[in-house]
């Protein structure tokens, strides 16, 4: 038995009476097909390998941030219990004694004529003192 040909096709004898027609351009285009799989398959792998690079780097950067962060946690406490030894008044006492410093043994009041009260309410005085901030430019 034989096929029979087409226009442009030709028989290609396999065993015994067998024959296969095959197309001039069939095993071209058949061809084509899996080259263009193979890129495409290749494309999409570099555009994965790519996006985990890029998340990679920012974690990265996140991380370095994380540590910055937390450095500068610390030294804001350590600048926090500083603040703290400074302000203790039994320090502050210590240094100003041994400044010379010491609490009076009496207590003298001095008055100046014409300064203190003057009769006045306390209303009164603020009034006047408006008086003279509102006159000067």
């Amino acid at each position: 038995m034989v096929a029979r040909s087409h226009a442009g096709l030709r028989a290609v004898p396999l065993r015994g009476d067998f024959h296969v027609v095959i197309g001039p351009h069939a095993r071209r285009r058949r061809i084509a097909h899996w080259v263009l799989l193979a890129i495409t398959g290749c494309v999409l792998f570099l555009l994965l390998v790519l996006s985990r690079i890029a998340l990679d780097r920012h974690a990265f950067v996140m991380e370095d941030l994380e540590g910055a962060i937390s450095t500068e946690e610390a030294r804001y406490w350590d600048l926090r219990m500083e603040v703290a030894e400074l302000r203790d008044p039994a320090r502050i006492a210590r240094m100003a004694r041994s400044l010379g410093m010491v609490y009076p043994d009496d207590v003298r009041v001095v008055s100046v004529p014409g300064l203190g009260s003057s009769g006045f309410g306390i209303e009164e005085r603020w009034a006047g003192l408006k008086l003279l901030l509102s006159a000067q430019p």
